[in-house]
This record gives C-alpha cells, sequence and structure tokens, in this order.
C-alpha cells in the first residue's frame, strides 16, 4: 500500500514537470564585479601559497648573546708617566669622542716645581744679558764720543804740524844750499834740521795715537762681546735644560691620548695621588676592524659551521626599524668555553657575569661584512643602518641560519609522521580485539 502511495507522488510531480513550460523569459542570475575580484584574490592567494610552499624558503636559527671585538687592537690604556703626582683635572667624559693628542688630564708632580725654577732662572740671565748689552753699547758709544773729541784736536796739531814741517823742509832745502856758498853758518843749518825732525816725530806720535785709540776700541768691543758671548752660551744651555724639563713635565703633567676614539673609562679622579704607570683612562679607538664574539648554548651551538650566515644587531638599535648586521661565521670553538677563559677573552668581569649563564656556550667568532656607503660602514639587512658608531665592546644579539628548508618539504615530513602514527595508534587499537 505505501508503495503505491510513493508511485502516485512521483507521477503527480512528473506531470506537472511535463504541464510547466521551461521559463526562458525569466531573468538569467549574473555574477557581479565584487564576486569576481573576491573569487580573483582567492586564486591569487591559494597560488601564492602554492608558490611559497613549493619554492619558498624556511630558516631554521639558533640564537646567542655576545659583544663587538676589535680585530686591530684592544682598548688603549693611558697610565701616568715617569713621574707621581697629584690629579689636578679630568678634562674629558665617559663616551666623548676625542681626537689624537687631545689633553686628557693635568698631573700636579715636582717637575712643575722644577720648571718653574728653571723658568725664573732663565729669566734672570736674560734680564742680565739685556742690562750686559745695554752696558756695552753705553760704554762703547761713550768712548767712542771720547775718542771722537781727542781725534779732531790731534787731527788740527797733525795738520798744522804737516804744514809746518813742509815749510821746514823747504827752509832746510834752502839753508843747506846758502851754507855750501857760505851764506850761512852749520849751526844755523843744525838748529832747523832739529826743528824738522822734532816736527816729524810729533807727526808720527799723533798718527801712532789715532792707531792706538783705534785699537783701544776694537778690543774693548771685543771685550764686551766676548762677555756678551758667554752669558749667551750659559742662557743657550740653560734654555736646553729647560726645553728637556718641559717636555718631560708635558709628557709627566699632561696627559695626551695616543690614538682617536671614545672613553670607555675614567679611573681617577681630581685629588688623587698615582704612582708612575698606574692606569688613568681607557680609550676605545676610532680605527677598528670589528668582529662579533658571540656565545651559544652548546647544545644548538654544534648545529653551527664555519661560512654560515649570521645577523647581527647591536642591542641598543630597534631591530625591527633598522634590522641587524650581516655577517658570516669564522670559527666556532670546540669545547664550551669557562668563566677563565671569557675573562681572557673579554677582559672585563662584569661582561663575562652578563653573558655566562649556567648552561654551558660555545664561541662563535662571527667577522662582519663590510659596506663604505652605509654610516656604520657595514652591511645591514635594511637599506643603510641607523646612525650611530659601532665600537669595540657594544652588546650584541645574534642569529644564525643553521638550516634552510623548502615549506612543501615540511608539510610532507608532517604529513607523513602523522599517518605513520594514525596507523601505528590504529594497529595498537586491533591488536586486543584479535587477540
Amino acid at each position: 500500500m505505501s508503495n503505491n502511495k510513493g508511485s502516485i507522488k512521483f507521477r503527480k510531480k512528473a506531470l506537472e514537470h511535463i504541464n510547466n513550460p521551461v521559463p526562458l523569459d525569466d531573468t538569467l542570475q549574473v555574477i557581479t564585479l565584487k564576486n569576481w575580484l573576491k573569487f580573483l584574490v582567492l586564486i591569487l592567494i591559494i597560488g601564492g601559497c602554492l608558490i611559497w610552499l613549493i619554492w619558498g624558503k624556511l630558516f631554521i636559527r639558533t640564537s646567542g648573546k655576545g659583544v663587538l671585538m676589535s680585530l686591530s687592537g684592544d682598548i688603549e690604556t693611558v697610565q701616568a708617566a715617569e713621574n707621581a703626582g697629584f690629579v689636578q683635572q679630568i678634562n674629558v667624559r665617559v663616551g666623548q669622542h676625542i681626537p689624537k693628542d687631545t689633553i686628557l688630564a693635568t698631573i700636579n708632580s715636582d717637575l712643575a716645581t722644577q720648571l718653574q725654577l728653571q723658568e725664573n732662572y732663565l729669566k734672570k740671565l736674560k734680564h742680565e744679558q739685556q742690562v750686559l748689552s745695554k752696558r756695552a753699547d753705553f760704554v762703547v758709544k761713550d768712548l767712542k764720543a771720547k775718542q771722537e773729541e781727542q781725534i779732531v784736536k790731534i787731527n788740527a796739531s797733525l795738520q798744522a804740524a804737516k804744514e809746518k814741517l813742509k815749510q821746514l823742509e823747504v827752509l832746510l832745502i834752502l839753508k843747506e844750499k846758502a851754507m855750501k856758498k857760505g851764506i850761512l853758518d852749520l849751526p844755523n843749518v843744525t838748529e832747523t834740521r832739529i826743528e824738522y825732525y822734532r816736527l816729524l816725530q810729533e807727526i808720527n806720535s799723533h798718527e801712532a795715537d789715532l792707531i792706538l785709540m783705534q785699537s783701544n776700541l776694537v778690543e774693548l768691543q771685543d771685550k764686551w762681546q766676548e762677555r756678551q758671548k758667554e752669558l749667551a752660551l750659559i742662557i743657550y744651555k740653560e734654555e736646553h735644560e729647560y726645553q728637556l724639563i718641559k717636555k718631560r713635565w708635558q709628557q709627566t703633567n699632561l696627559v695626551k691620548s695616543p690614538t682617536s676614539g671614545i672613553i670607555a673609562e675614567i679611573r681617577v679622579k681630581s685629588g688623587d695621588y698615582v704612582q708612575p704607570g698606574h692606569p688613568l683612562i681607557s680609550i676605545i679607538p676610532t680605527d677598528q676592524n670589528l668582529y662579533a664574539l658571540v656565545f651559544v648554548p652548546a647544545s644548538k651551538g654544534k648545529l653551527i659551521k664555519p661560512g654560515m650566515k649570521a645577523q647581527i644587531a647591536p642591542a641598543m638599535i630597534n631591530k625591527f626599524e633598522f634590522g641587524a648586521i650581516k655577517g658570516k661565521v669564522e670559527s666556532i670553538s670546540p669545547l664550551p668555553v669557562t668563566p677563565q677563559m671569557m675573562l681572557t677573552l673579554l677582559k672585563n668581569q662584569q661582561m663575562v657575569n652578563a653573558l655566562l649563564p649556567e648552561e654551558p656556550q660555545l664561541a662563535v667568532r662571527v667577522l662582519l661584512l663590510k659596506n663604505p656607503a652605509t654610516p656604520t660602514g657595514y652591511q645591514w639587512t635594511t637599506s643603510q643602518g641607523p646612525l650611530i658608531h659601532l665600537t669595540q665592546g657594544t652588546l650584541v644579539d645574534a642569529l644564525f641560519d643553521v638550516e634552510v628548508k623548502k615549506p612543501i618539504n615540511i608539510l610532507m615530513h608532517l604529513t607523513f609522521k602523522s599517518t605513520v602514527q594514525d596507523k601505528i595508534d590504529e594497529s595498537s587499537k586491533n591488536e586486543p580485539k584479535a587477540r
């Protein structure tokens, strides 16, 4: 009876479908542009996911913490020089950028007193030199003035004697001729001759006086010049001694920077008494070839191999904004490092305490890839990196790309692993039933 009712219902529906014509004049349902766009976006997403699954890469990374070190040299420690003394003034502060030969501090030592005494003695000698020079000029000028007066008188007498000598010479010739003729007797001629030779002697005496005065003037000038030379030689020697003391004072009292860099640590303060060789100030050199010394847990560090890529991010920058420095693993320690080894490498106990957790650590040396076009001089994962100055001692975070896998391989591995696990679970459930 129920089968008859079912067949009747089917026949009614068939009859209704046959009797009703196909609604060809009804409006067709058209897909809108918005739905097409949604469909296209869905296709692109699915296609992108498929491309990524097949050709994409997943980096398996391990991390560590470390510090930037210098290949070219360690931190420069400026020490007190050969003389002990008190720190008078500190002219720099921690973190300050300084050029070479900057005066870092002033130390007041015994050389300052010695230098002052030598300077005073030198001033006294130079004053004596000025007085001696003025005295010499005065004496020479005074003698010249007196001699000039005498020379005028001598020249006048000399000129008169020469004129009279000429007259006597003529007179003597005439008298000698007259004597030969018998006009004059010998005594008269002799008297004239005596007068002639007396005038000649007087002329010679005046000329000798002129030569003697010139000689006295030259002798006096030589005498004063000799005294000035002796004093000048003494001043030269004392000036040389003063320069030696001043140089030692500058080396001892004026503590200068041996290199350009950044002040890392100031170990003294004004008023401290320091002995020769006492460390005063530590400087991080500007010209450094930096590398990263990174410490990673020993359980993960064995995955790191030389030549692997690394990313080194200084702790003080925003990694999401500036990225990290590109690097390459150069070497890795075969055994975990001890606190003593870390202290030897870092030379700072506080830094050792910060980087050495309870878990054993391996030391990884990472070379930083250079790029002179960036402000830091190194390659960054971003275009330029931050506008900072990297120095030795900067703490860093490190990431190492220990393995690269394709997503499709990971997906297939997980799928295969899940399938095998399901079969194992199913077989374990069926074993009790079979028993």
